[in-house]
């Protein structure tokens, strides 16, 4: 049962008998820690003081955070290797479930969108340490049922990866609450097997390295070979399954957008493509559109939940980015409008709500509920069963899969519910680097306050450029990985993996010359054929280029 707050009950009260309500006391609001900023109409703005450069500025908090403050454990790795959590403290890492192959994903999302946005390439450093870590420790024998292909969990600080004891934290608790938290020792989920092979083939696209692409292969292998046509209760494939036997231990997950990302990419770039890839790739994709696009049953992706055998326990990341790639991709479906706009509509129904405060929260926040709405910004939770928590990251990625929707459709509404809830999700962050997961003061997530937060940020910059610092240059994406990169006052230069490509860059300067290897490219009034346009307003570029991989952008 939800609790009311006192306002609340007291408006209630109010209601029914007649008396006006209080007016309530000029206090100035705080969240997290930050004095609420809030514009001429109370509607939310972002901490940061230069404005102009708010999500610029979290960003590089966060990475800051990543390459300058990460301790080294006792074991000689620094801590995101063996922990997923750290105490804020003493910045060493606690005791919960480790999530290498789903947090590693997420890293080289945010490591590539930032390399290719500032030119700093420490941060590829930081996630080649990551995957070579999951190739060496955390991958299963070649000769099992699943071979050769990423654990999602690890018990805490554990050298290797082979899932997390499921009744560890029963047994240390002694509550039964905790029971069942984790995949168990040798079991498996195929779906962060597709988001960790599709970060495997991006740092291929990368760098080039023949152990990428193996891994990204072996990965795409093992989902063909035991992919499944599916059914209500069924998914194309099991989200818990053991790697030696392939005995399902859970059947169902709503999250195969990322295996559809795998194979698609598999399938755009030079590497083999087999049948057996084209199969997997229409079962689950028919599968998709059959059953959770149209009765919203997206449950299970978190590493550190219980098995959810009745399919209650839904969350807003399987639903949100496979809006994001219906989005991306409307070539694949006729009907993205109405798919894209339902699922944020489902996410904003379910999550977007007032909730219960948690212990943790009400002693920062001092109030007994999380609202839904904060100030005009929509506030996400991340499940139903198991944590309906505020959270920076799922709030950021619903604000990007807005700003992305207004991109596509020119709806202004959405641009302003990504504004709102992007400023919300900086709250989050702390100008030391401490980027809360939800507000909890004793439990800080990598993923949720790193990997996962981070790119989202850079989507959004990418999705409406004038969010990105002005009087800068920054290649804000790219259809393409960008392999190189150098800024200089009046001049970008980049290399990308691909040939045939888009780009958007918001720039200090105005272009005189885009030079595409040794041609240069037409300006021209939009980029229905292969050319530049140029918003003199805004400083936004958009190139459109074919048949070379260096782009060259000249100032005047």
């Amino acid at each position: 049962m939800r609790r009311i707050s006192a306002r609340l009950l007291c408006c209630l009260l109010g209601a029914l008998i007649g008396l006006p309500e209080a007016a309530p006391a000029q206090t100035k609001p705080r969240l997290n820690g930050h004095a609420v900023v809030l514009d001429a109409r109370g509607h939310l703005l972002s901490w940061v003081s230069n404005r102009e450069r708010a999500y610029d500025h979290v960003v590089s908090l966060g990475w800051d955070f990543i390459l300058h403050k990460v301790p080294i454990e006792s074991n000689g790795l620094r801590t995101y290797l063996t922990h997923s959590t750290f105490d804020p403290a003493t910045l060493r890492g606690t005791d919960w479930p480790h999530n290498p192959a789903g947090l590693y994903a997420m890293f080289v999302d945010s490591a590539l969108a930032y390399y290719a946005y500032s030119g700093n390439g420490a941060v590829l450093e930081r996630v080649r340490e990551m995957l070579d870590y999951q190739l060496a420790h955390g991958t299963t024998p070649a000769a099992w049922d699943w071979a050769s292909v990423p654990y999602a969990s690890s018990d805490p600080g554990s050298l290797e990866y082979f899932g997390a004891d499921d009744a560890r934290y029963c047994r240390q608790m002694q509550n039964p609450e905790h029971c069942g938290r984790g995949d168990g020792h040798y079991a498996l989920e195929p779906d962060k097997i597709a988001e960790l092979g599709l970060g495997y083939l991006k740092f291929f696209e990368l760098t080039g390295e023949p152990k990428y692409r193996d891994a990204a292969l072996a990965c795409a292998g093992a989902l063909a070979s035991h992919v499944r046509p599916g059914d209500l209760t069924h998914s194309p494939w099991p989200f818990r399954v053991f790697a030696h036997t392939n005995l399902a231990r859970e059947e169902y997950t709503g999250q195969v957008i990322g295996a559809i990302k795998l194979f698609d990419e598999l399938a755009r770039t030079s590497l083999p493509a087999p049948n057996a890839y084209v199969r997997a790739r229409k079962l689950a994709w028919d599968w998709l559109m059959k059953f959770p696009v149209k009765n919203n049953v997206w449950s299970a992706y978190f590493e550190d939940i219980p098995v959810d055998t009745n399919l209650e326990n839904w969350n807003q990341y399987t639903a949100m980015e496979t809006a994001r790639y219906l989005l991306q991709h409307p070539e694949n479906d006729p009907e993205w409008p109405r798919h894209s706009s339902g699922l944020i509509a489902w996410v904003e129904k379910t999550f977007a709500v007032d909730v219960p405060a948690s212990e943790h929260y009400r002693w920062v926040q001092q109030e007994p509920v999380q609202y839904g709405q904060q100030w005009g910004a929509n506030t996400i939770s991340e499940q139903t069963v198991d944590d309906m928590d505020k959270m920076g990251s799922h709030t950021s990625r619903y604000a990007s899969v807005c700003a992305l929707y207004y991109e596509k459709t020119g709806e202004e509404a959405f641009k302003e519910k990504a504004f709102r809830s992007f400023n919300w999700a900086t709250y989050m962050a702390h100008e030391d680097g401490l980027i809360t997961e939800a507000m909890a003061e004793d439990n800080f997530w990598y993923s949720d306050g790193y990997a996962d937060y981070i790119r989202h940020f850079l989507a959004g910059m990418g999705s409406v450029p004038e969010w990105a610092p002005p009087r800068e240059n920054h290649l804000l994406r790219s259809s393409s990985v960008v392999q190189k990169i150098a800024y200089s006052a009046s001049e970008v230069r980049y290399t990308t993996f691909d040939a045939d490509a888009t780009e958007v860059l918001r720039l200090a300067f105005s272009p005189a010359r885009v030079t595409v290897g040794d041609a240069a490219l037409a300006p021209r009034p939009d980029l229905s054929k292969p050319g530049w346009t140029f918003d003199a307003t805004k400083g936004v570029l958009r190139v459109r280029r074919q048949r070379s991989r260096d782009v060259v952008i000249s100032g005047r």
